[in-house]
């Protein structure tokens, strides 16, 4: 099939590091593979909001972009202002999927983007779940708008490495025949891939990883001598997508995190907090005195490039949040990945399929005594083994 024009569903915002490299990686893989095709991206965000211009400033000038199905908002909308754009996008959404207006103007310009297209490709991240932090049935439905409309007017589309989890009842009946009707589903992590491989899909399930490893990278530097090392860290104290008021099990992985780094300090190291994301840059304002006064350092970057050259400079990773997982471990930088379940299985998933589980801790097992502990451990693997990442 000659593919000269392809839609990709969806370009992310510009908030989040990891987000962004999604984005460069997948299109970068489309360059490879289709270089002649006409790409036009879809972001997540509706064409008034400073998110989209924000996208479009930073995107290739050649590549299209358009607006997406959500003007839901609930950080920034008013109960009613949610009601009314659930209300908006829900009217658009059945017109379109209906097919009761062909040959009229009332479909949506996205809908007719997508039908004129050659083939439809859904980027790829944790977009499709429904889990109980984030279980929002209606965000669901927007998330999949595209490939509805695709499935629906035989617009051939495939999905990108995805992290999928916790689909059940409405959720999963919505879900399923999607992902049987796609010309193939990658998945980005191994516990995805067992996950959907119990679903029994008629399509091709391919185990993947992260589009963002598909990005060219510099090289690590080499170990530091003696005791001293320098350490990055990367928090996460928020839900998906959403900061809200810590629950306890929060609270006490804050102040353990916290102990952990002052321990960390008082040993000798260098220790970094980096921030990638403007979540934890709010975290990092409200804490910063304290982390000034023990000794920590600050560095704040949302470009994956200078992300990941900060990360070759470092002996080790700490990390709460997956990409700065990836950018490092891309750069040959050891890490440490620290995860809530409720986030899903793409931290531990991803350590998996990279064989090094080992070093994946969830949050009952990360005590500022076992954070120090495997800490050691993977700084004296990288000083013994100068590999691209810790063994297990």
């Amino acid at each position: 099939m000659d593919l000269d024009s392809l839609t990709l569903a969806y370009a992310y915002g510009c908030r989040n590091a990891g987000d962004f490299a999604i984005n460069e990686g997948a299109l970068a893989l489309l360059s490879r593979a289709a270089p002649e095709a006409d790409v036009t991206a879809v972001s997540r965000f509706a064409a008034e909001s400073p998110e989209f211009q924000r996208m479009a400033d930073e995107l290739d000038d050649e590549l299209t972009l358009v607006g997406g199905p959500i003007t839901y908002d609930p950080e920034r909308q008013s109960r009613p202002a949610q009601f009314a754009a659930l209300a908006h996008n829900g009217l658009q959404y059945g017109v379109d999927l209906a097919g009761v207006a062909e040959g009229q103007s009332v479909h949506s310009a996205l809908y007719d983007r997508i039908t004129d297209g050659d083939a439809l490709l859904f980027n790829g991240g944790n977009a499709i779940h429904h889990s109980p932090s984030h279980g929002n049935l209606p965000y669901l439905l927007a998330m999949l708008y595209p490939l509805q409309v695709a499935r629906r007017n035989d617009v051939p589309y495939g999905l990108l490495p995805q992290t999928t989890f916790a689909l059940e009842g409405v959720a999963e009946r919505l879900v399923r025949p999607i992902l049987d009707d796609a010309a193939f589903v990658m998945t980005r992590d191994a516990t995805t891939f067992d996950y959907l491989s119990e679903f029994g899909l008629s399509t091709q399930l391919i185990n993947g990883v992260d589009t963002a490893f598909l990005n060219g990278t510099p090289s690590a530097s080499e170990p530091s001598d003696g005791e001293s090392s320098r350490i990055a860290v990367v928090p996460r104290f928020s839900t998906l997508g959403d900061t809200g008021e810590l629950d306890e099990a929060g609270v006490r992985m804050e102040g353990a995190f916290l102990t952990y780094l002052e321990r960390l300090v008082d040993a000798g190291h260098e220790v970094t907090l980096t921030v990638q994301t403007e979540i934890d840059e709010a975290w990092a304002d409200r804490h910063r005195d304290r982390l000034d006064d023990v000794g920590v350092g600050y560095y704040e970057s949302y470009d994956p490039d200078e992300l990941r050259a900060h990360y070759a400079e470092m002996d080790l990773l700490v990390t709460m949040r997956l990409h700065a997982a990836i950018f490092a471990l891309s750069v040959g930088t050891p890490t440490v990945g620290v995860y809530r379940p409720e986030w899903g299985p793409k931290m531990p998933g991803t350590f998996r399929t990279l064989d090094i589980p080992d070093y994946a801790l969830p949050w009952d097992e990360a005590t500022a005594e076992t954070l120090e502990a495997v800490t050691e451990d993977a700084l004296e693997e990288g000083r013994g083994s100068h590999s691209v990442s810790p063994t297990t």
